[in-house]
């Protein structure tokens, strides 16, 4: 299915549907002339019109054609201009609603560095609806958050997780030629390789240094069979890097198990900039049963088998179609410190005294790659629809009033879910089952199924009127919970809130009759009022600029 095409000035100018606006805070973005052709080439089968996408830049590509892009010709990392034009971004358009931003070279170390440097490149949810060929939701001129198209890409994977019995479905992995792999057009090893040489940056001042931060790393269990997993990676020198995964994450269990076995060197590859179906693989807990083919989920959800080549120093097989290919041995007896590091929490996270590094032996690359980096814990990390679908359809299949969920990565540790309550103690019940099986739930607030659980303020509404701390709060004391959370003792173990935040029958201690929400009466006591403001005023109050 290919979507429809909106219109044709969206790529050349910074247009209406381009979300970057000129403002007082974004002035730098301002003066940037948006540039109509994307560098660095082009694809070997070039996919902007429609999905499924066979390169990172075919997305990308395609995005640009929805105004979601903006070209930065030169931007001075010494001086940290990508890390502020990123916290501008988000603070103007939040963590799902910016533009991609490439950068065609970036000052690193006192050098003018060749990119494209990608940052952003799943921060705007109208790509969860083009990967699957589904058109983006248009939000209105009054909307604040995207995430009708978020809510519409995940409805059309449920509905495939649906079809294949409750579980992702799968296409195996076809092996295609040397020749024909994007990833082998430059091959190097030894004393060629130089990783510094390439647009990794320092993210922030007080980091260890330049991160490798977007490497989906491929690692592999006899019993357990292979991994993908997205890992931070300290760019240490030419040829090591630090390879940092939290106790509890496959790719650590995977080389702490090599490790008791008494082997001494594990292999790996790291692949840089797939396809945008393998870095949702890569970013998402996607496989909840061992082993399984975490490629041919990717497969699935494209619709089409991944294009794989075998790896230079090891057995993996690995993208295609990929960026780059960073292949390595890990001296298992051999831990080094690693970090300080900011944190998917938004946090400095602390340094690590142990950890496994890599002793790179082979680069593969497309020519001039395209090289993503993530700002942790203020960037959106991968597109969210896909790797959300299958838990909220399990979720509902266990919990039949449930409506929707959303573990919000804006606030890490924070969950929200809606319900149509059907009985007394209903609200409570839930959010003590969610803050109970879900690691990463630290606070769970479940509301009536009439608010928005991905809009903020409503939240926050319903915590202010809707919730009586006593009587509708469970605290647990500890409970396993994110390791990199800077608020616990104990890595690994943290105390957790269940809030029931719907409103209260009488039966549950609440008022006799409780007050309807004055939005409900606008929309039911005058249905067209929204609708006519938007027609007739909508663009005024987008447009308008505070003074």
């Amino acid at each position: 299915m290919s979507q429809s095409k909106p219109p044709a000035q969206a790529t050349a100018t910074l247009s209406r549907r381009n979300l970057i606006q000129t403002t007082a805070g974004l002035a730098v973005l301002g003066a940037v002339a948006a540039k109509a052709a994307t560098p660095g080439g082009t694809a070997r089968r070039p996919q902007a019109d429609g999905a499924p996408f066979d390169t990172m830049r075919d997305y990308i590509a395609a995005m640009e054609e929805w105004g979601t892009v903006i070209h930065i010709p030169r931007a001075d990392q010494d001086a940290y201009e990508v890390t502020a034009l990123m916290y501008r971004v988000r603070e103007k358009h939040g963590m799902r609603g910016g533009p991609i931003l490439i950068i065609d070279e970036v000052r690193i170390d006192g050098n003018w560095v060749k990119g494209p440097l990608v940052v952003n490149e799943s921060g705007n949810m109208y790509g969860d609806c083009l990967i699957f060929g589904l058109e983006p939701v248009d939000e209105g001129p009054l909307k604040k958050a995207p995430y009708q198209s978020y809510r519409k890409a995940r409805e059309h994977v449920m509905q495939m997780v649906a079809d294949n019995d409750g579980e992702y479905p799968t296409i195996a992995p076809v092996e295609v030629s040397r020749d024909e792999a994007l990833c082998k057009q430059v091959v190097l090893t030894g004393d060629a390789i130089d990783l510094t040489k390439f647009q990794f940056i320092q993210c922030n001042p007080a980091d260890a240094g330049r991160y490798i931060n977007t490497g989906c790393v491929f690692t592999r269990d006899p019993k357990w069979g292979l991994n993908i997993g997205t890992y931070r990676c300290h760019l240490r020198g030419p040829r090591e890097i630090g390879l940092n995964s939290e106790p509890g994450q496959t790719g650590n269990r995977h080389l702490s198990n090599a490790a008791r076995r008494g082997e001494k060197i594990a292999k790996v590859s790291i692949v840089l900039t797939p396809d945008p179906y393998v870095w949702i693989v890569s970013g998402n807990k996607m496989v909840f049963k061992r082993p399984a083919d975490e490629l041919a989920i990717a497969g699935g959800l494209a619709g089409r088998p991944v294009e794989v080549v075998r790896s230079e120093t090891n057995d993996f097989m690995i993208p295609a179609n990929a960026e780059m290919v960073i292949e390595g041995e890990v001296p298992l007896d051999d831990l080094r410190p690693e970090g300080p590091y900011g944190e998917m929490v938004g946090y400095q996270g602390r340094r690590k005294e142990k950890q496994y590094w890599m002793r790179v032996t082979a680069v593969t690359h497309r020519r001039n790659p395209w090289i993503m980096n993530n700002f942790t814990g203020h960037q959106a990390g991968n597109l969210m629809a896909a790797g959300h679908a299958r838990p909220l359809y399990r979720l509902k299949r266990e919990i039949p009033s449930l409506v929707d969920f959303f573990s919000d990565n804006r606030s890490v540790g924070v969950t929200f879910a809606s319900i149509r309550k059907t009985r007394p103690g209903e609200g409570l019940e839930v959010a003590q089952k969610i803050a109970e099986s879900k690691f990463f739930s630290k606070i769970v607030i479940v509301v009536d199924d009439d608010l928005d659980i991905t809009n903020q303020e409503e939240m926050l509404g319903a915590l202010g009127a809707r919730w009586q701390p006593y009587g509708n709060t469970t605290i647990y004391e500890a409970l396993p919970s994110l390791p990199l959370d800077p608020s616990t003792i104990k890595r690994g173990r943290g105390s957790k809130i269940a809030i029931d935040a719907t409103r209260q029958w009488p039966e549950e201690g609440g008022p006799k009759d409780f007050p309807k929400w004055n939005r409900t009466l606008l929309e039911t006591g005058a249905p067209d009022a929204l609708a006519n403001v938007d027609a007739k005023w909508g663009e005024l109050i987008r447009d308008w600029r505070s003074i």
